[in-house]
């Protein structure tokens, strides 16, 4: 390496604090990296583990752009920045700092209730003693860094070094909303810059990250290894796949229906296969933005995954068995019938005869034929082991008729509503 490539560079940190009146902790790394200014945002290194083990603390999928990073960080009432505001440095490397100046904690601190301060890696955790703590009075916990050059670290230790910043957290429950409410809600979501696509990509990804954890724990020893195809942004690792059989994902013609076309990408690119069950071609479809990501998921599936369009109850059925997951993506939270039209009254029937089977049923949203409002069942519901609802809970699930065929609710906060609550219709 030549002389000048030895030299330090000036660096300015340039990369906005993430925070707002309800953070609580304080987050703080050392300085950006070149990847990270690269990236406009903190830990942009692809090898940096920052991201997953913040998603594996609060369980749920790794943020894949920036504004869902930010989103995971207020959500959880997170602060982050950087000790540094400016320094000399030689590429990515803390050891080679010199002429440090802090950043202005005062601007956070001032502004939010932080209760506690965490740095990333031994640097950060000197400079800050060095250079912060007078100034803030707070002494800052030293965590591992989660840089790839930090090998002798494995991604459950990290997770478990970092369980203490979660203990620090109050954790956000969604209330009850009205189905209205939820709507209300969404337009607000997407009026401040995260539109219905967006959340959709997100709820399918939550809903394909649902159907992993069955699967992984499913899986046996000796399952097979499935060598997983590199997919636009996708966040892709080795899976194994039980016995190879696929997930079977029923999709309405609806926006509930695109949630199950985006787990059924996501779930092929990770090396699981599905079995896409649709009564309408992707290019047929009205509903946006469920059409285009039916296009999108329908056009990257593998080989080892297939559509089947207008399928007869006996391929249904041969689809079904032995399935380890079959996922309910039929009728969203708008249905409010005392019957369900055909052919979906004949999927809900198959997708319940499954689970007798012994087939694990993940409904989306709602369980199909269940009134997310009233909780009033149609002739045919689905009886689900599981239901993961978006946003916020809704009344429905939980009136006694919801309660008996959801199974284990659980809400996925596909962005953060607290801003957004206040006057919002809770269901009482």
């Amino acid at each position: 390496m030549g002389e000048r490539a030895q030299e330090r560079e000036r660096i300015e940190h340039g990369i906005a604090p993430v925070f707002d009146g309800r953070s609580e902790v304080l987050v703080l790394g050392t300085m950006p990296s070149p990847a990270s200014r690269e990236a406009a945002f903190f830990y942009g290194h692809p090898q940096n583990r920052f991201w997953r083990v913040l998603a594996a603390l609060f369980d749920e999928p790794a943020p894949v752009t920036n504004g869902e990073r930010t989103d995971l960080l207020l959500r959880h009432h997170i602060a982050l920045w950087d000790v540094l505001a400016s320094c000399d440095i030689r590429g990515a490397s803390d050891a080679s700092i010199a002429n440090a100046r802090p950043n202005d904690l005062g601007r956070i601190l001032s502004a939010a209730p932080i209760r506690r301060v965490f740095c990333t890696g031994a640097t950060s955790a000197r400079l800050y003693g060095k250079l912060c703590e007078p100034a803030t009075g707070l002494a800052a916990v030293k965590l591992p860094s989660t840089s790839p050059a930090n090998a002798a670290w494995s991604l459950p230790r990290l997770v478990e070094a970092y369980r203490p910043l979660a203990a620090e957290l109050s954790p956000f429950e969604p209330p009850v909303l009205d189905v209205p409410a939820v709507v209300d809600l969404e337009a607000a979501i997407a009026a401040a810059g995260t539109g219905l696509d967006e959340l959709m990509e997100r709820a399918g990804r939550f809903l394909a990250y649902e159907v992993r954890k069955v699967l992984e724990g499913q899986a046996a020893d000796g399952a097979e290894t499935v060598a997983v195809r590199p997919a636009d942004d996708l966040q892709t690792s080795p899976r194994r796949s039980p016995a190879g059989v696929p997930t079977v994902i029923f999709c309405g013609n609806g926006n509930n229906g695109g949630d199950g076309w985006v787990a059924a990408r996501y779930l092929d690119a990770w090396g699981f296969p599905v079995c896409l069950i649709t009564a309408t071609d992707a290019s047929d479809l009205v509903a946006e933005p469920a059409r285009t990501a039916a296009l999108r998921a329908q056009a990257s599936l593998g080989p080892a995954s297939r559509v089947l369009l207008s399928p007869s109850d006996a391929e249904v059925a041969a689809a079904l068995r032995g399935a380890p997951v079959a996922v309910d993506a039929l009728l969203g939270t708008g249905f409010a019938h005392r019957t369900v039209r055909a052919p979906f009254d004949r999927w809900i029937a198959a997708i319940n005869e499954a689970r007798r089977q012994g087939v694990f049923v993940l409904a989306a949203d709602v369980p199909s034929g269940l009134s997310a409002q009233t909780g009033e069942s149609a002739a045919t519901t689905v009886q689900a082991d599981a239901t993961l609802t978006m946003i916020v809970p809704k009344p429905g699930l939980f009136a006694p008729a919801g309660a008996a065929v959801c199974g284990f609710v659980r809400t996925a906060p596909l962005a953060y509503i607290e801003p957004f609550l206040k006057g919002a219709r809770t269901h009482l």
